[in-house]
């Protein structure tokens, strides 16, 4: 298998890890703020992301592809978060899910790029 699918497969799995598990621990956390707490997420996305990506490149990469992924993560989330409460979505909705959806893709295409940049 190569290093690039091992990176990508660990992006996702930290992806997941981040975003599920260690945000059940992340609470009242608005992301709707710009500078808000929300940062507190963004900051574990990519302090995980610098312990893996080490395992592949520079030191100097790794940190940059980990500001890339903090930035990318607020964004994204920040974007998300607006959309979903100014136009008042339950989180119930199919519409809900259809934001998440493109939310996960968005993510999904930062790790991407993130393996292409250390490749």
């Amino acid at each position: 298998m190569s290093a690039e699918v091992v990176l990508l497969f660990l992006l996702v799995i930290k992806h997941s890890f981040a975003d599920l598990f260690l945000q059940t621990y992340n609470k009242n956390i608005d992301k709707t703020k710009y500078l808000g707490n929300g940062q507190t997420h963004y900051l574990q996305h990519s302090f995980l992301t610098l312990l893996i990506t080490l395992n592949f490149t520079s030191i100097w990469l790794a940190i940059a592809v980990a500001v890339l992924d903090h930035i990318a993560h607020w964004h994204i989330d920040f974007w998300k978060s607006l959309c979903v409460r100014m136009f008042h979505v339950d989180r119930a909705s199919g519409k809900f899910f259809r934001i998440q959806t493109l939310d996960q893709m968005l993510h999904f295409l930062t790790y991407f790029i993130i393996v292409a940049i250390v490749f």
